[in-house]
């Protein structure tokens, strides 16, 4: 084989892997709030829930009702809070290395799940 041949593809190589060593990962996480029951005397059977990002904006709300779960991507890695109309609400922190964040709602507890 040609030597000029050959040193284009081992620079074409290169520069492929040179590329995706460097393409950036996900810098977002995913959120979810699961409601097992409804605190004593609480009205109806869904808490609204709020979604603040790291920015301090809020990301996403929405009803959740007992026995379901919301969840929701993209929500961007830093400090993130999850508030509920029973009075719950959550803090942690949306990393690389920790990309998702739990609270479980179930009766008068909040409970910040891994």
């Amino acid at each position: 084989m040609d030597r000029k041949y050959l040193a284009r593809v081992a620079a074409a190589f290169l520069v492929v892997v040179a590329m995706t060593g460097c393409a950036s990962g996900s810098q977002s996480g995913s959120v979810e709030v699961e409601v097992r029951t409804m605190a004593p005397g609480a009205q109806g059977n869904s808490y609204k829930v709020k979604i603040i990002g790291p920015d301090g904006d809020l990301a996403t709300s929405q009803e959740v009702s007992v026995g379901s779960t919301y969840g929701i991507e993209g929500i961007p890695f830093g400090r993130v809070s999850v508030e509920a109309t029973s009075g719950c609400t959550v803090e942690s922190e949306l990393t690389v290395e920790s990309p998702t964040m739990r609270m479980v709602i179930d009766g008068e507890n909040c409970i910040l799940a891994d």
